[in-house]
């Protein structure tokens, strides 16, 4: 597909065509993920650890209780 092919789309076409491709996008980023969870717990598996993986990123939010809990700087 080439720039001239989306400028010649009609603006409901080319809301299709982005929302298609938004999906895509997510699909492919999906089984990526998958793939990656897969294959560390494979490797885990082949050493003898156990790995879970509850699908967050990074460490939790911080809350009110523990917002104040971070050491002071130096």
């Amino acid at each position: 597909m080439t720039q001239e092919m989306i400028r010649a789309l009609a603006d409901k076409d080319l809301g299709q065509v982005i929302a298609w491709a938004q999906d895509e996008a997510a699909a492919r980023e999906d089984k990526r993920r998958h793939d990656t969870i897969a294959k560390i717990k494979e490797l885990a598996g082949a050493v003898g650890v156990s790995v879970t993986i509850n699908g967050k990123r990074g460490r939790p939010p911080k809350t009110k209780e523990n917002a104040g809990s971070a050491k002071p700087a130096k």
